[in-house]
């Protein structure tokens, strides 16, 4: 009976780390974010994510076209990236990666010139219009 539950937790683990491959809605994760403090208007704010799109739409060429969207949680405002295509000829096939980016000059909100945090939101939509899970980044602290 212990070796049967210890099989099973196991198996749970396992399909926890593993991609869904009956999805056709792409999964992120938060890889790599950072620095933790930035100078208002001085420093640019690093940000690497994980994907996972089990049908190979996720990216888009046409240029008018944006399917990553980092929103600063302060104002509601989205910074809106372009993920190039990356699966030639329309084929369906699982397709996983990473991509990473940068926001510069991120400002203070308030007036008063004190510090404040911003935390980020994170998600991607495929050419389906599947939108993925969506991250939260961990505070950043802006300085003035």
């Amino acid at each position: 009976m212990k070796q049967l539950f210890l099989f099973m937790c196991a198996g749970l683990l396992w399909s926890a780390c593993t991609p869904n491959l009956s999805s056709s809605i792409p999964e992120i994760q938060l890889e790599e974010l950072g620095p933790e403090h930035i100078v208002a208007l001085e420093y640019s704010i690093y940000m690497r994510i994980s994907f996972f799109d089990s049908d190979g739409d996720l990216g888009e060429n046409l240029t008018s076209e944006n399917n990553l969207f980092v929103v600063d949680e302060r104002l509601e405002l989205a910074h809106e990236f372009r993920i190039s295509n990356m699966v030639p000829g329309g084929a369906e096939v699982p397709i996983q990666g990473e991509l990473e980016w940068a926001i510069p000059s991120v400002f203070l909100t308030n007036s008063n010139g004190e510090s404040e945090f911003v935390t980020y939101r994170i998600y991607v939509v495929d050419r389906a219009g599947n939108k993925s899970n969506t991250i939260t980044t961990a505070p950043i602290t802006i300085l003035p």
